[in-house]
């Protein structure tokens, strides 16, 4: 009886889980088409200010769409891939770089300090970049036929917890 409750009170979790990521997706989708407008309502004349500004709200939007293919993915499937993050990290860190480039072409006089910051940020985000793509390639790699690396599916998990339960039993 106390088994059925506690199903019974998961499957309602669940359901609202569900409204709460739809209403996440919305949101996203909504916030994208707003910042995609905003940067092409703001792009008032053609030049290198302008047009890395554009490209960084652009690059912003791709963000934002990345981790909405992730909710809906979770949605779909109940269960969370890596990709997606190791994705948007790759965007994020390429932003950041030609944000930081772009501010450099621009400024007109440029202090030893700042340019040293800027060399420092543009080699981190440089091996950010490296490093994850790297662990992308690493786990696509790995991807058997039947089994999703990069995955925290709700099946894998209950069917290890199960394993491990049985393993408790047997001993």
């Amino acid at each position: 009886m106390e088994k059925d409750r506690i199903v019974l009170l998961t499957g309602w979790l669940r359901k609202l889980s569900d409204v709460v990521h739809i209403v996440i997706a919305l949101s996203l989708i909504i916030s994208a088409v707003f910042f995609l407008v905003s940067a092409f309502t703001n792009l008032k004349s053609i030049n290198s200010n302008s047009i890395s500004h554009l490209i960084n709200e652009i690059l912003f939007v791709l963000i934002i769409m990345e981790i909405f293919v992730t909710v809906i993915t979770y949605l779909r499937e109940h269960r969370i891939t890596f990709q997606p993050f190791l994705v948007v990290g790759i965007i994020a860190s390429v932003r950041k770089i030609l944000t930081i480039e772009a501010h450099l072409s621009v400024a007109e006089d440029v202090g030893r300090e700042v340019f040293f910051r800027s060399m420092i940020d543009l080699g981190v985000n440089t091996g950010i970049v490296f490093i994850l793509v790297l662990s992308f390639y690493l786990l696509a790699k790995s991807q058997g036929p039947s089994e999703c690396a990069g995955c925290l599916g709700i099946e894998k998990a209950t069917k290890k917890f199960e394993e491990l339960l049985n393993e408790k039993k047997g001993q």
